[in-house]
């Protein structure tokens, strides 16, 4: 097994901004939602609608996030999105989302 999946509060926004993009650019590699869409029906290759469903949970936090941010703390933000990450991102592409927050990381600073 590998490590515990963490989600810093202090960068759950910039994850946020990372998990939308890559879940929603049609030519990202880094986040296969229809793999784990199979994973989680216990399927063979499914449907594109199913990933959708991925895409549709994480598109509900990040409207709560945004439109009622004094509403939610930097934990929970990063409590939401991290529950969002266990269920949606397989263990291969949380590695590559990791890469993408670590480049973001490097840029702001």
């Amino acid at each position: 097994m590998g490590r515990k999946r963490v989600i810093v509060p202090e960068e759950a926004s910039l994850w946020l901004g990372v998990l939308l993009d890559a879940a929603f650019d049609s030519t990202s590699t880094a986040l296969d939602l229809k793999r784990s869409a199979d994973v989680l029906n216990h399927t063979g290759p499914g449907h594109s609608w199913q990933a959708r469903h991925g895409q549709a949970d994480l598109l509900a936090i990040a409207s709560d996030l945004t439109q009622y941010p004094h509403d939610y703390s930097d934990t929970r933000r990063a409590e939401l999105l991290l529950a969002w990450a266990e269920r949606w991102v397989q263990p291969d592409d949380w590695q590559r989302l990791q890469g993408r927050v670590r480049k973001r990381r490097q840029r702001t600073a």
